[in-house]
């Protein structure tokens, strides 16, 4: 029986969750966090800090041989919006250094902007990293 898939996705947001500044300032009154996969809903809570993960492109693969894969590509961005500069870029601070834990180094592009519309800060930013030799259920 082949082993089941992984999900980089899920792999992120657990090690997210696993730094206590990420955890306290993504965390909503109901007790759950406020880091979403793709998009925020108009229906969410846009009052306070959230987080939003979004794959770039589907994994890649890197390493090959003896035509096989041997590890694989991911780019993602995460976008961090709040109402307060300071702790949108403090968020993303803790989010680098999780990030590079799981071996995703921050690539050039991003925004860092504020926008009068939405009195939101936002600051996103991407990261691409590469599997382990032979890490390639994703």
């Amino acid at each position: 029986m082949s082993e089941p898939l992984k999900d980089m996705l899920t792999t992120i947001y657990s090690q997210l969750l696993s730094n206590q500044t990420i955890a306290d300032l993504s965390l909503a009154d109901d007790g759950r966090h406020r880091i979403k996969y793709y998009d925020n809903p108009a229906t969410a809570d846009h009052d306070n800090l959230f987080i939003v993960i979004t794959p770039l492109e589907p994994p890649v693969p890197i390493t090959s041989g003896s035509d096989q894969e041997l590890s694989l590509q991911f780019t993602f961005q995460i976008n961090v919006e709040a109402l307060d500069r300071k702790a949108c870029k403090q968020a993303q601070y803790e989010i680098k250094k999780e990030m590079f834990k799981l071996g995703f180094g921050q690539l050039n592009d991003g925004i860092d902007e504020y926008f009068p519309e939405t009195s939101r800060f936002v600051d996103a930013r991407r990261y691409r990293g590469n599997t382990r030799l032979y890490d390639i259920d994703y």
